[in-house]
């Protein structure tokens, strides 16, 4: 799109390595639901537990996130009369197809409230869970809890467009003092976020501090140029470090089966510092080297949006039918698990192709003519 008064620059090409992660990201995060289902389920390790650490893959998302907003829409600084098309596209690409999945959900609750815990029925519940408004309950769709956090960036970074330097004091502001909660959350041996109230557990979640730091990654990356051996060398580094932090997660820290300040801390340390690395590395090395990628993670991470939102459903039904037949040797357990996390993956690129990629063109397409 073109403005009458200057033109701005169309964003730089797609890099499909972090598209590839971004797809190895999701299927951590099921592998992670896979193995809660089963110890659920069957009282059983799924894998020798080795995926408990997959929920890491949501701290990588977020960095990634930012990174991919710096990339698509520091074009829009000093143009204020995009604000609202830098929102429409947004909204868009999120509104849409979590409300199709959110409302073919919602009527479960009614029909069999046993399924819920209580509070998916209330009528302000659901109007902040279709809306992303943060309320002290997960979303009806709880997988979706971290769109709520996307929907904050946007509105953030919508008000960066309309005024640069304000916004950009208060955010600064607001970022300072995050650091300084966490170190004194740290020094009181990680009792503040205990008793703090949701909404300011919001704002100061650690997952803005990544999203920050992605997008400060993205601003650097637009004005650097970095050797491919100093952007391989960054990549293995935080695979490295990643791949460790998990290992000591599961098998010694045991913080993914804790809901602990400690545990918290440990994730955004731990995961949020190597998911830079890795970004930034791949990011670098694809920059000015054409970099051989797999096609199906590439799929797999266009289809992500659509296999996060569903695959705990998913899951969800797969696990019970392997309940129902009653397999009980451990070894077929996990094999119908796997084919189960497999059947998950499928089923969102599917529906990704299906609905989500249609739905968005459609709400564009209309509502973009209706603009016209």
């Amino acid at each position: 799109m073109t403005y009458s008064n200057k033109t701005i620059k169309q964003p730089s090409k797609k890099l499909e390595l972090l598209e590839s992660l971004r797809g190895m990201a999701a299927l951590l995060i099921v592998a992670f639901h896979a193995t809660e289902l089963f110890s659920l389920k069957f009282n059983q390790p799924f894998l020798l537990s080795l995926f408990e650490f997959g929920d890491s893959g949501v701290d990588f998302f977020f960095v990634l996130s930012g990174f991919f907003l710096a990339l698509s829409s520091l074009r829009y600084i000093g143009f204020r009369h995009t604000v609202k098309d830098f929102l429409f596209k947004r909204c868009v690409r999120i509104y849409p197809f979590y409300w199709v999945i959110s409302l073919c959900i919602i009527p479960v609750y009614f029909l069999v409230p046993s399924f819920g815990k209580g509070h998916e029925t209330d009528v302000g519940v659901i109007v902040k869970s279709l809306l992303l408004i943060p309320q002290a309950h997960a979303p009806i769709l709880s997988v979706a809890w971290f769109l709520s956090h996307l929907i904050a960036f946007y509105l953030i970074f919508a008000a960066v467009i309309w005024r640069p330097k304000i916004a950009s004091k208060i955010i600064l502001f607001v970022l300072s003092v995050s650091v300084f909660f966490i170190l004194a959350d740290v020094i009181f041996g990680f009792q503040l976020r205990e008793n703090t109230h949701y909404l300011l557990e919001f704002i100061f979640s650690y997952y803005n501090l990544e999203f920050a730091a992605g997008f400060l990654l993205g601003v650097f990356f637009k004005r650097v140029q970095l050797k491919k051996s100093v952007s391989l060398a960054i990549l293995l580094t935080g695979c490295c470090m990643f791949m460790i932090a998990g290992l000591l997660d599961v098998y010694v820290l045991q913080t993914s089966a804790k809901n602990s300040g400690f545990s918290h801390f440990y994730e955004f340390v731990a995961y949020g510092v190597s998911s830079v690395l890795i970004v930034s590395g791949a990011a670098f090395l694809e920059k000015s080297n054409k970099v051989a990628v797999s096609r199906g993670l590439v799929i797999l991470g266009a289809a992500s949006f659509s296999i996060y939102l569903t695959h705990y459903l998913i899951l969800s039904i797969l696990t019970k039918i392997i309940e129902t037949i009653g397999i009980t040797t451990v070894s077929l357990q996990s094999l119908s698990m796997v084919l189960a996390c497999m059947a998950a993956v499928l089923i969102g690129c599917i529906i990704h192709f299906s609905v989500e990629k249609r739905l968005v063109a459609l709400f564009r397409n209309h509502l973009t003519y209706k603009r016209a």
